[in-house]
């Protein structure tokens, strides 16, 4: 009977595999009121959830600069560096460009840019010496520019101590989940492998599947852990396969492919593990839909051995299966 086949049976009063688990697992913090079909966790990991309101005070300017990325982080720091010169610059000229007593007779250069770079090397307490402040206006604003120069690079280089220091992980997932025979019946699975050479020990997975069934009280989003054949590995040295086994225990039971789009199936992933680079325990998120599950499909094998004996790993090949 399917998805519905399973809702007709609850509201009989008879108990649904699945209600044994949500009885103790109704909730992730999601909620069940999002009843429309939309995703919970993105692919990356982030949750699907954008703030509104008091945008200033749920700002953290740290973990903002800390979490950002790298290529939005180092232009960030650029466009602070070409700002805050540009200021003293005009801060020079308003004092007057004979306060600077190299810049005032320089003619091949026009007076800003001969600010700017004074600027630059007050900061950076470079101080060629070509350039020197005359009078006390100019000497005050040459003496706060390098207290300036001390606090920025002290804080530039306190995140990028911190970024460079943040454990973080980098696990692929397959991009696609497959419903494939397994044993005697039918396996959800997927795949993972570590991008980087690091070693990634005492893996754990948490695997939580997600939907949307008619209730009483009209469609509410459910919940329920998915029991997995393996859910640890000692070490990620190649790539696993995650599988749930669909049993008379698994809420899939009796569900015909059209049901995971009815019920607007999410999958929800964790992955947690001991990072012998960071020396800490590190997480990875990801998820998947039902428009990213392929029916009767096996993953191609991602691994061989050359002919030094050494096993060659492919990452090109993660997404790699074929129909069955």
């Amino acid at each position: 009977m399917g998805f519905l086949g399973n809702t007709f049976r609850r509201r009989r009063g008879q108990r649904a595999p699945d209600d044994a688990a949500n009885s103790n697992f109704n909730d992730l913090g999601f909620g069940t009121k999002i009843n429309s079909p939309t995703r919970l966790i993105n692919k990356d990991g982030s949750f699907n959830i954008r703030r509104t309101g008091k945008r200033f005070e749920q700002l953290h300017i740290y973990q903002w600069l800390v979490l950002m990325s790298w290529p939005k982080f180092l232009g960030l720091v650029f466009s602070f560096y070409i700002l805050i010169n540009s200021i003293f610059a005009c801060l020079y000229l308003a004092v007057g460009v004979e306060s600077l007593s190299g810049v005032a007779t320089d003619e091949t250069m026009h007076p800003f840019w001969g600010a700017f770079f004074f600027s630059v090397q007050t900061l950076t307490t470079v101080g060629y010496g070509s350039v020197s402040p005359i009078g006390f206006a100019a000497n005050l604003l040459a003496a706060f520019g390098a207290f300036t120069g001390l606090l920025a690079f002290a804080l530039a280089t306190g995140l990028l101590f911190a970024r460079f220091s943040k454990p973080s992980v980098s696990i692929l997932y397959s991009k696609n989940a497959l419903l494939s025979p397994y044993l005697e019946g039918k396996g959800l699975m997927f795949r993972i492998t570590n991008r980087r050479n690091n070693v990634l020990a005492n893996l754990h997975a948490t695997v939580m599947a997600s939907w949307i069934a008619p209730t009483p009280d009209g469609p509410k989003r459910k919940y329920s852990p998915l029991a997995l054949e393996r859910d640890h590995l000692a070490f990620l040295a190649l790539n696993w396969t995650i599988v749930h086994p669909i049993t008379k225990e698994s809420p899939f039971d009796g569900w015909g492919q059209d049901d995971y789009q009815k019920a607007d199936l999410e999958i929800l992933v964790v992955l947690e593990g001991y990072d012998e680079t960071f020396a800490n325990i590190v997480r990875s998120l990801s998820s998947y839909k039902w428009s990213d599950l392929v029916c009767n499909a096996k993953f191609d094998p991602m691994y061989n051995p050359n002919q030094e004996g050494e096993i060659m790993l492919d990452l090109g090949k993660l997404n790699d299966y074929h129909l069955l």
